[in-house]
């Protein structure tokens, strides 16, 4: 058995084929899409370079036999998904272990030493559960819930009041705009003043080979008095090999919000999926989110509990 660490010039393609065929075993998304390991090593290394903060994809960890991945570690920021392809479960123990030798970097140490390190894991992995359990981790109560339409079965409707449009990506030539909206969305206190907002995640996402593929889907306001017209942003990353589709991320600026753009931003995409021949679509949200992700079309196919315990420096 070997244990390396990934190296996204070597191992992408390999990794990348693990979380398809994952997946299509399932059925459902059991960790990762192929889409959010590209959106990790891509838009979300720059960034957390940007930030200051350490890249989750240089702590992505792989267990190999014979050549072919069995298991593996992937974080996202502060927090540490575990993938273990069926039959190799005895390999839980020492995967946690291992991930919480390795990836404390990733996470906040308080000023006695103390990380509060967190462990998310599909609630169909009993097994896991039971075992996080027994190692000390405590279940937090909110899930992340891994929502799905299926394009080819609905009929999308995109329905904006009169001022509106819905545009994609390649008919909106202003990338700086479209990336502000998406901040702002996120950081509506930074409406005020000139916001300048860093380019580099968005031009990074580029290298990815999902991008030719992939798609942006925004709603503009037709002659808006504001800088920026653009209300609501989406990305979608496709995936043909799988027939799937990952919406990361989603964000409505806080004026247009409530007025059906969210709605008509999902929609929207829905319909180029179905264009494209995707079968299901998929978004991640967190908490109450999951509910306006269904009245949009995307209802719940499957959830993720986030577990914790502390570690302190004298336990490592």
């Amino acid at each position: 058995m070997e244990i390396k660490r990934f190296n996204p010039d070597v191992d992408l393609a390999t990794l990348e084929a693990y979380l398809r065929n994952e997946y299509l075993l399932h059925g459902e998304v059991h960790s990762w899409l192929p889409q959010r390991l590209h959106d990790i090593i891509y838009r979300m290394a720059a960034q957390e370079e940007s930030c200051g903060s350490k890249r989750s994809a240089d702590y992505i960890f792989l267990w190999k036999e014979d050549g072919k991945i069995v298991a593996c570690i992937l974080p996202d920021g502060e927090n540490i998904y575990i993938s273990i392809r069926d039959g190799y479960e005895q390999l839980l123990s020492a995967v946690v272990v291992y991930s919480e030798e390795q990836c404390l970097p990733l996470f906040h140490r308080a000023d006695d030493g103390a990380v509060k390190f967190w462990v998310a894991i599909n609630d169909r992995s009993l097994y896991m559960r039971e075992y996080l359990a027994r190692a000390g981790y405590t279940e937090y109560p909110e899930k992340e819930y891994c929502s799905c339409a299926c394009p080819m079965d609905t009929n999308p409707a995109v329905v904006l009041a009169d001022g509106f449009r819905l545009l994609y990506g390649d008919a909106y030539a202003d990338e700086e705009k479209k990336w502000s909206a998406l901040r702002l969305g996120f950081h509506p206190d930074l409406e005020a003043g000139d916001h300048k907002t860093d380019m580099r995640p968005y031009h990074a996402r580029k290298s990815s080979s999902m991008y030719p593929d992939s798609f942006e889907c925004l709603v503009v306001e037709v002659g808006a008095h504001e800088k920026n017209e653009v209300c609501s942003y989406c990305f979608v990353y496709v995936d043909r090999a799988s027939k799937t589709a990952l919406i990361e991320p989603v964000s409505t600026r806080q004026a247009y919000r409530r007025k059906g753009f969210g709605t008509a931003l999902m929609q929207g995409a829905l319909l180029r999926c179905r264009q494209m021949g995707i079968e299901k679509c998929y978004v991640n949200s967190f908490g109450s989110r999951k509910d306006f992700y269904a009245r949009a079309g995307f209802p719940v196919e499957s959830s993720v509990s986030f577990w914790h315990k502390v570690i302190r420096q004298k336990d490592r």
